[in-house]
């Protein structure tokens, strides 16, 4: 992590000098991709994240919560446009303990499939100002910062490093079928509720209920806030018994 080290270097010492004065600093990214080598999509969030010095950067769990809330703090966020971060300004807590600053952009994107079950994966964004989904948090490889008012420069820097978003079992509950449709083509659409938005869901059959397994029958696809969600199974194949699991 070279270029956060160069990055907070520099702002560790302005703190220094300029501490009690609220100190604003801007920050902002281009040429961005999410860690499978796409381009980052429109109104994807990037977070500013500060980590206790001493200790280190525990990452997100998936509902957007950090890992470590204690040792780790979310900053700032903002959104992506163009390819990456718009230039965002943020007041330094100048009451924090000593710590550092990483950048990183969040892949929230998730499967969804229309009327027609074509499948994309669009990005979630921030939701009433909120991160709910994430899947990976992928460093910013060269970002530009400064202090607010000045020309920013850019801090060259090692590849990014990915850290997935974790999933906490805690936090899903079981989904529940609460439909279940054979079509005439000889496939099957399950309605199933309780769905979490930040988690994956397909459906696996069997010939009896122990002997459910096998390749996933349906697309993986994200659950959602509010509603149900269809899965869709193309040919049930023989099985009698279907299940929904997550990913």
């Amino acid at each position: 992590m070279k270029k956060i080290a160069l990055f907070c270097a520099v702002a560790g010492v302005a703190l220094g000098v300029m501490a009690g004065d609220g100190l604003k600093f801007k920050f902002s990214s281009s040429g961005d991709t999410y860690a499978d080598g796409s381009a980052v999509q429109n109104g994807e969030v990037y977070a500013l994240v500060w980590v206790k010095s001493g200790a280190s950067f525990a990452g997100f769990n998936a509902d957007g919560t950090l890992v470590d809330a204690v040792n780790n703090s979310l900053e700032a966020v903002s959104v992506a446009q163009g390819g990456g971060c718009i230039p965002t300004v943020f007041i330094v807590d100048d009451e924090k303990p000593a710590g550092e600053y990483f950048m990183y952009l969040l892949d929230t994107r998730v499967a969804v499939a229309d009327a027609e079950g074509n499948v994309t994966k669009t990005a979630t964004g921030l939701v009433d100002g909120k991160i709910t989904v994430v899947s990976e948090a992928i460093e910013v490889e060269d970002p530009s910062f400064s202090l607010a008012g000045t020309a920013s420069s850019s801090v060259d820097g090692e590849n990014a490093a990915v850290v997935a978003g974790v999933v906490d079992p805690g936090t899903v509950a079981q989904p529940v079928v609460s439909g279940f449709t054979l079509t005439a083509d000889g496939g099957a659409v399950l309605t199933v509720s309780g769905t979490v938005p930040y988690v994956q869901y397909t459906v696996y059959g069997g010939t009896a209920p122990n002997a459910i397994g096998g390749k996933p029958l349906a697309t993986f696809l994200n659950g959602k806030t509010t509603g149900d969600l269809e899965l869709k199974v193309s040919d049930v194949d023989g099985n009698k018994f279907f299940k929904v699991a997550t990913k």
